[in-house]
Order: C-alpha cells, then sequence, then structure tokens
C-alpha cells in the first residue's frame, strides 16, 4: 500500500509539475503579447491586436529615426517648442538656446522620458513635429506595425495617437538590432554634463526598473531594457526585453488599470518572460555555409550543393520540434555560368502551416561553361596548314637570302671589267 501511494504522489507530482510548466501565463493587462525577438514569432498573446494608447512607449519609434537618420554628434540648439511640452510631465526642462549633443537628447528621452528632448529631436530631424510623426507612420508600416498611427514624437495624449501591444513589439524587436538602441535602454544612468545654460544634469535615470540595480523590488536578472510608459488615459505600459541562454523575448503588457497598479506591468511582465524560459528554448536549424541539399543542375549530369546563407535559430517548446516543417524552393531557369555564393534558392519553415523564416540557398562553387572545342581532325588540319606556312616562309626566305649574296658578289667584277674596256 504505501509503495502504492509513493508512485501515485510521484506520478501526481509529474503531472502536476508538467501542468504548471506549460499553463499559459494569468495576466491581468488587458492587452500583451510575448514574442521572439529573432523570428517575431508571437509565444502568447492577449488582445495583441485592439488599439490603445501607447504613452512614452511611443518614444522606441523616434529613438529609432534618431539613430537611424541623425548623427549623434550633432550640436543642438533648443527652439521655443520644447520647452512648451506640457508642465508636469517627464522632462528635463530645457531652455529655449540651449544647446545638447543630440546623444544626451537621446538618453533623457529614453532613461527620463523627457518629453521636450523627444520634441528637440523631432524637430532636429524633421524640422516640426508635424514631418516627424509622418516619418515616424511610414517607418512603422515598413516594419509591419499597420495599426499604428503616431501624431507625436513623446505619446502625450492625442485621441488619434495609437497603437497595438503587437505593433509595439514588432517596433521594439526592430529597434534592438540597433547596438546604441540596446546599449541606450540598458543603462540605468546617465549624467548630463553642464551647457552653455544649465548647470550638470545627473539625475538622469532609467524609469524601467526591471534593469535596476540598487532597488531591486521589481528588477528580473534577464531583463535588458526597454520602454515605459504611462499616461492617465493610456494608463501603466511597458515594452521590456530579455536575454538567458541566448534565448531573447520581447514583450508588451498595456493598458494596465492604474497608477497604483504600477506593480502590475512589471509582475506580468515577468509572468511572460518565465513562461517563455520555462517553455521554449533556441534551437539551431541551420548553420551558415551548412550544406541544405543537392541538385543537379539542368541539361547537365553536374552535382552542385546548396549552402545555407546564413545561420538560423528558432525558438522552439520541446514538443514542436516534431511539428516543425521545411520547404525547399529554387528559382527558375538555373543555368550555366553559376558563381560561387549566387542565390538559387530558399529553405522556408513552418509551423502548423504558418511560415516562420526563409532562408537563402547559395551556390557551393563556380560552374562554368564549358571551353568550345574543335574536332580532333580539325585541330591537326590547321596545325598541318601552320606548319606549312612556316617551311614555306622559311624556303622563301632562304631563297632571297642567296640571290642577294649572289648580286654581292657578282657587282664588282663588273665594275673593274668596264674600267679596262673589257666586257666579261
Amino acid at each position: 500500500m504505501g509503495k502504492k501511494f509513493i508512485l501515485l504522489a510521484t506520478v501526481l507530482v509529474f503531472i502536476c509539475s508538467f501542468s504548471t510548466t506549460w499553463a499559459e501565463p494569468d495576466i491581468t493587462s488587458p492587452s500583451a503579447i510575448l514574442m521572439d525577438a529573432e523570428t517575431g514569432r508571437v509565444l502568447y498573446e492577449k488582445e495583441s491586436n485592439v488599439k490603445r494608447f501607447p504613452a512614452s512607449t511611443t518614444k522606441i519609434m523616434t529613438a529609432i529615426l534618431c539613430i537611424e537618420k541623425g548623427n549623434l554628434d550633432d550640436i543642438v540648439t533648443i527652439g521655443t517648442n520644447p520647452p512648451l511640452v506640457e508642465r508636469g510631465s517627464s522632462q528635463i526642462y530645457l531652455i529655449p538656446g540651449e544647446q545638447l549633443t543630440l546623444e544626451q537628447l537621446l538618453y533623457a528621452m529614453m532613461l527620463e522620458s523627457a518629453n521636450d528632448a523627444a520634441v528637440a529631436i523631432a524637430e532636429h530631424i524633421s524640422g516640426s513635429v508635424e514631418d516627424f510623426a509622418k516619418l515616424m507612420n511610414k517607418r512603422a508600416k515598413e516594419l509591419g506595425a499597420f495599426n499604428t498611427n503616431f501624431v507625436n514624437p513623446n505619446g502625450l495624449h492625442d485621441d488619434n495617437h495609437v497603437t497595438t501591444a503587437k505593433d509595439l513589439a514588432l517596433i521594439a524587436k526592430h529597434a534592438m538590432t540597433l547596438p546604441k538602441f540596446r546599449e541606450v535602454v540598458s543603462t540605468v544612468n546617465y549624467t548630463i554634463p553642464e551647457t552653455n545654460k544649465q548647470p550638470e544634469r545627473n539625475y538622469i535615470t532609467n524609469t524601467n526598473k526591471l534593469i535596476w540595480k540598487q532597488n531591486k523590488t521589481f528588477s528580473y536578472e534577464y531583463a535588458i531594457g526597454i520602454k515605459t510608459g504611462y499616461t492617465t488615459k493610456a494608463k501603466n505600459n511597458l515594452v521590456a526585453g530579455a536575454l538567458k541562454d541566448g534565448t531573447e523575448l520581447i514583450s508588451v503588457v498595456m493598458n494596465e488599470n492604474s497608477i497604483s497598479n504600477t506593480s502590475n506591468v512589471y509582475t506580468n511582465t515577468v509572468k511572460l518572460f518565465e513562461y517563455g524560459f520555462n517553455n521554449y528554448s533556441s534551437k539551431k536549424l541551420l548553420t551558415k555555409n551548412q550544406i541544405v541539399t543537392t541538385i543537379t543542375v539542368p541539361e547537365t549530369d553536374e552535382k552542385l550543393n546548396l549552402l545555407a546563407a546564413d545561420d538560423f535559430d528558432l525558438i522552439l517548446s520541446d514538443k514542436e520540434i516534431s511539428n516543425v516543417e521545411s520547404n525547399i524552393t529554387l528559382i527558375d531557369d538555373i543555368i550555366k555560368p553559376i558563381q560561387k555564393n549566387q542565390i538559387l534558392g530558399y529553405i522556408s519553415y513552418s509551423i502548423d502551416g504558418q511560415q516562420i523564416e526563409k532562408i537563402s540557398l547559395m551556390a557551393a562553387e563556380d560552374l562554368l561553361l564549358p571551353e568550345k572545342t574543335s574536332k580532333p581532325f580539325l585541330k591537326w588540319l590547321l596545325r598541318l596548314f601552320i606548319a606549312y606556312l612556316l617551311w614555306r616562309t622559311i624556303v622563301v626566305y632562304s631563297r632571297y637570302l642567296r640571290k642577294k649574296r649572289r648580286r654581292k658578289r657578282e657587282v664588282p667584277v663588273l665594275f673593274m671589267n668596264r674600267k679596262r674596256g673589257r666586257i666579261w
């Protein structure tokens, strides 16, 4: 009886632990998403396509454009508009005529969430907030964020300024491919030195408590950034990134109920990351220059290896590995000559019919057209003809030389005989 009880208890513990591991996280935020930072594959979502107010998470896009379009060493002279930012909102109280570098404004915007710094960046890049907003929306569409409409660079409330959790995750996914962005959002404290108008600002602190090193109430050991956001109507929002054992994830939680529930955006974010790290891991499916397949070149008997153009890792659960399907597609009209590293096809990976990624396949070597060759008989005939021409040239030239030497011998004799009055 005792042995049966122990066995039953063991089975129950295993089942419970398995169920706990695979149970989806209990997320209280109205909208949330967890995404693979490499491929953009969604691992969890809750109302991720519902349009909501993003507040200061807007500044992720502003930072992207600041890095991609601007020169961070530029000196920016503050105009009259940045100081007019809504009083009481996050800012570093810029003064007209004050001069800072674009990089300093970037840190102020992303760490201190300075709304006036965001306006200064927008005016420096595009000349006006309105033109910068157009640039923001254009870039958002390019990144696949089709349910987003930005009106300003900082996220201060406007009824037409909206996005979704999924769109924010896609924007953040791209942002984290920019080394400077990663550096900025992982910084806890920053100091802006004395400017021509104001003393040193040594209080610039990242509002994202997941990465705090001193006060660890909400810190998360695998956190690597990104941005918080709050307004009365947008409520609490957090876009975050985490990296563990080569697996990088991006999470978004939006519209968390009130300022008193600030902690919920952190606890919900950690729940999402723990769910992702406990159930998914990075699996290497391709290594760059790995032989993926071998083809026979059309209209020839020649074999050609096709190599993977890039590494490819995919975040998968153990039970999903068997569901991964691959498909190889070759381009039309593969003909010689073929150059090494020429793209000749693709290998695509999908799960449950949904394509995750497509990797190019390259030729492993050069395959050149054969040299044009004539028939052996014609070769020999050509050689004989050339030899005959050489022989005739030598013969003719030899005769010419003999005649020339003979003339040289005869001329002096004739000359002397004429002088004596005799002709021979």
